[in-house]
């Protein structure tokens, strides 16, 4: 499946390289580039792969008023484009790897298509630059230490090459580690939803802190917070572990071969559980609607500590609430407000008694009256 799926990849490069060089190339069909671009940083090299053996080919521009260096500058100007491990010039001069064998022969999809652009000379040009190209092939097959970040206010998707998807919320990270075994995904800050695609064959796991959480096809969310790692189960079940913790006590005996020493507790659609380095706590009902509404840019509290909902809107924007008296903290604020507007969030504020709100410069300021 995966060999398969490289030299669709490569096939899908060499015929965009040989449109560029043709001049076959509208505004039209560039945006479609600019778009296959963006699904995949293994689109970015196979592109770069191929590209390099046309300059190898022959010492020309690709299109007029378009280059190389245009379009490799468009395509990583999008925040989904990061570069892959194994890139970088020294790679090239490192001895050959055994695993890079099914992708070096997939590139000669390419080479059959480009040698008939090109003379007998080109082509010997060609595979001097293909055996030469294998010796810096790495992963080709695996995202490797990519990561993904948002900034404040910034929400992203990101579509991986298995199929699934991870939407990022605003000031969130995440690192990909795919292998041929685990899909493994660790969240270093902030919150994501995740859509997984089914492979029995390869358990997709995310990381958070001590937490995992174990799926194989099916969609949760996971919200990193100073207090513990938040889960929730918006379709399917997951197995949450945690490797320090202690399980509630129906749970005690169920430990995960997957994770030795682990405890663990299963979590079903609907339901959420907050995991914390002391213990993992049994499952509860979960407010879907609250959970999911950052991905509307939506806010959702209901009996929310006033210090709490600062925290939350201070993700979203630039100008930060500040409760600069620590008596209104614990005010329990409900409610839906924009995430991304803070004018519905101060109007309610404002109505309530007892609290004074002043917007000063960067900062909102809210004490007792």
């Amino acid at each position: 499946m995966q060999k398969s799926r490289n030299k669709q990849v490569y096939e899908e490069a060499s015929e965009w390289v040989v449109a560029l060089h043709l001049g076959e190339m509208d505004a039209a069909a560039r945006e479609q580039l600019d778009d296959w671009f963006r699904r995949s940083p293994e689109h970015i090299r196979a592109f770069l792969q191929i590209s390099c053996l046309c300059e190898e080919l022959e010492d020309s521009k690709l299109d007029l008023g378009y280059s190389l260096e245009d379009l490799i500058a468009r395509a990583r100007s999008s925040p989904n484009v990061i570069a892959l491990e194994g890139e970088s010039g020294a790679s090239s001069r490192r001895g050959p790897d055994p695993s890079s064998r099914g992708s070096v022969s997939t590139l000669r999809v390419g080479i059959a298509r480009l040698s008939r652009l090109f003379s007998w000379r080109s082509a010997l040009l060609a595979s001097l630059a293909l055996a030469c190209l294998g010796f810096g092939l790495v992963g080709l097959n695996a995202y490797r230490n990519t990561v993904f970040a948002t900034a404040t206010g910034e929400q992203r998707l990101v579509h991986l090459a298995d199929g699934s998807t991870i939407e990022l919320n605003s000031e969130s990270r995440v690192r990909i580690r795919f292998s041929e075994r685990e899909r493994d995904v660790e969240l270093l800050e902030g919150q994501a939803l995740f859509e997984v695609a089914k492979d029995h064959t390869r358990p997709f796991v995310v990381r958070s802190g001590g937490t995992r959480v174990r799926a194989v096809g099916t969609q949760f969310d996971v919200y990193r917070r100073v207090s513990g790692t938040q889960v929730t189960v918006v379709e399917g079940r997951v197995a949450v572990f945690a490797q320090e913790a202690s399980p509630p006590a129906q749970l005690a005996s169920d430990r995960s071969p997957g994770i030795a020493g682990s405890p663990s507790v299963l979590v079903s659609t609907g339901e959420q559980v907050t995991v914390t380095d002391q213990e993992v706590p049994k499952p509860h009902a979960a407010n879907l609607r609250a959970a999911t509404a950052w991905t509307q840019r939506e806010l959702v509290f209901e009996m929310t500590p006033l210090a709490e909902v600062a925290q939350e809107f201070n993700r979203y924007n630039t100008r930060k609430l500040v409760i600069s008296d620590p008596t209104v903290a614990a005010f329990h604020v409900t409610g839906i407000f924009p995430s991304a507007d803070a004018g519905l969030l101060l109007r309610f504020l404002r109505a309530q008694q007892g609290i004074n709100v002043v917007e000063a410069g960067g900062e909102i300021r809210i004490s007792r009256k």
